[in-house]
């Protein structure tokens, strides 16, 4: 599929009724390079701009506050639409994030496009690959996101 058609799949998954896109695929298959072609979106680079700003704090603290911090890295941008790229850091056990309702409280002022790498297979999504820190296999069943993926494209 092409570079256009993916866009507009993204583009009318966030027209629907849910404020979060999922852009699932394998590594390396070109999910950032992607979403940086889009016009009129933000970019939060997770991995970096919120590991900068947890870094100085003590330990017991990131938990608490992570969530938080990167609500306000979102709402720094002007655009309607953010795309939160390299999302590793938000599997990190010490953070304590639940994932889904953390997407679904983070949308409530922009709508969101989560670069996502791994799969979807059923009715569960994977992050990651099995011995790679992070991995996890979710169930969809209360995802807030629509999913577009770019396996076969």
């Amino acid at each position: 599929m092409k570079t256009e058609t993916l866009q507009d799949s993204i583009t009318h998954s966030l027209s629907a009724d849910r404020r979060v896109v999922l852009l699932v695929g394998p590594p390396g298959c070109g999910k950032s390079r992607l979403l940086r072609d889009f016009n009129d979106v933000g970019i939060v680079n997770v991995g970096k701009e919120l590991a900068r700003e947890l870094i100085p704090l003590p330990l017991e603290k990131r938990s608490e506050l992570a969530l938080e911090i990167l609500g306000q890295l979102i709402d720094t941008h002007a655009h309607s639409v953010v795309v939160l790229d390299n999302i590793e850091l938000l599997f990190m056990p010490e953070l304590k994030i639940d994932l889904w309702p953390a997407l679904e409280t983070l949308s409530a002022n922009k709508k969101l496009v989560v670069a996502w790498t791994g799969r979807v297979a059923d009715d569960q999504i994977q992050w990651g690959d099995p011995g790679v820190p992070g991995f996890r296999v979710m169930s969809l069943e209360n995802c807030p996101a629509n999913i577009v993926s770019m396996t076969g494209y």
